[in-house]
């Protein structure tokens, strides 16, 4: 009997923490949903997934992530996930464009990534997330706000967002301050914020500028609604992220109503003994399903064949968001959810026990326009 080769597909992650990566659920996921469509018979050939974990930007090196992209080409990847860092995946377009011979799906936030051989399934959005934050917060009944962002290229991305999103709301901006994308001490930033004593923080950016600023507000016995991006996300399943954003009100994809959701997660868990059920598992999910089905419809099987599938899948009902969420592609189409809740706003209880949905004050109605 002849054998059949497996088709490649590769992993490209471009953060690596110091106690893990993300990779080994990336690959446990994406295996699932290759087993799952073998089954269904819509994927004929068996997949073989090439990782490459380097550590790119913020606290490594782009060239790590370039160099790391051009070792899946040279492997025979026909498709890529990855990278899913913004400051990374901006200039690694350049690359993947002039190529033009193995597309990638990113989940980083930036639109300057995505390009005619590069697709985003966001976890976040630079234009998006700031009004997102705004809107909650005004109907929290903030109407004054102090923003606090990182400086980085995602950081002044968010940035410009937030002071539109603020605006357009009538919320009135008191200060900004940025801190590092990095550990810093965070009292002097704090304190210059506490000056005028908003109503609210909006942070914004990739994450690690959120350390230390509740101990700083702690410290100075100022502690106003405290609103962040889909860094948020980190205190899933992460008990010091918790412990460091409690009382936060952030961005997840993880919405316990989405039956799609609910169905992977009983799925996939009684498949593989986990019992973890946040925004992580599902958000691969989706991304492993668009990446595959592309791979399997691809006529021919090639890079451009992928590419071109990618853009006929339409429709999809998404694990991630609310309830309704639905996934596409098209020729000029990069950006791939449908449907405004592909982000809801949930909270870290103030003892760090939990995270909930965020509830908000009944009976508040946005300005017009």
């Amino acid at each position: 009997m002849r054998t059949v080769d497996p088709v490649r597909v590769g992993i490209l992650i471009d953060y690596v923490a110091e106690t893990a990566t993300p990779a080994a659920l990336i690959q446990s996921v994406f295996a699932f949903v290759a087993r799952e469509l073998r089954e269904q018979g819509v994927l004929e050939r068996d997949v073989e997934f090439v990782t490459e974990a380097v550590k790119g930007l913020p606290e490594g090196s782009f060239r790590a992530v370039r160099d790391a992209y051009y070792r899946l080409v040279d492997a025979g990847c026909v498709a890529a996930f990855g990278p899913y860092i913004s400051e990374n995946g901006a200039p690694l377009r350049e690359d993947v464009e002039n190529l033009a011979e193995v597309p990638i799906l990113t989940v980083a936030g930036t639109e300057t990534m995505l390009g005619e051989w590069v697709f985003g399934l966001p976890a976040g959005s630079m234009e998006e997330e700031p009004i997102i934050m705004a809107q909650v917060a005004w109907y929290d009944g903030c109407r004054s706000a102090g923003l606090v962002y990182e400086d980085s290229l995602i950081g002044h991305e968010y940035l410009r967002s937030a002071r539109a999103a603020c605006a357009a709301l009538g919320i009135r901006v008191t200060g900004e301050v940025a801190v590092m994308q990095v550990e810093q001490e965070k009292r002097a930033a704090m304190a210059q914020l506490a000056e005028h004593k908003p109503d609210a923080i909006l942070h914004v950016g990739f994450g690690l500028g959120l350390l230390g600023i509740n101990k700083a507000l702690a410290e100075l016995g100022w502690m106003p609604r405290r609103y962040t991006t889909t860094a948020f996300e980190m205190a899933s399943g992460n008990a010091m992220w918790r412990n460091e954003i409690a009382g936060w009100i952030g961005l997840d994809q993880y919405d316990e109503r989405n039956e799609v959701a609910r169905d992977f997660f009983k799925r996939y868990n009684a498949a593989t003994g986990s019992t973890e059920v946040y925004y992580l598992p599902a958000l691969w999910y989706d991304v492993g399903r668009m990446l595959l089905t592309a791979v399997a419809t691809a006529r021919p099987l090639t890079g451009r064949g992928v590419k071109e599938a990618l853009e006929r899948i339409k429709m999809m009902p998404a694990a991630t968001g609310a309830p309704g969420t639905r996934m596409r592609f098209g020729k000029f189409i990069r950006h791939g959810w449908v449907g405004s809740e592909f982000l809801v706003a949930r909270r870290v209880l103030d003892d760090a026990s939990a995270i909930v949905m965020h509830g908000t004050i009944e009976g508040l109605v946005p300005p017009a326009g």
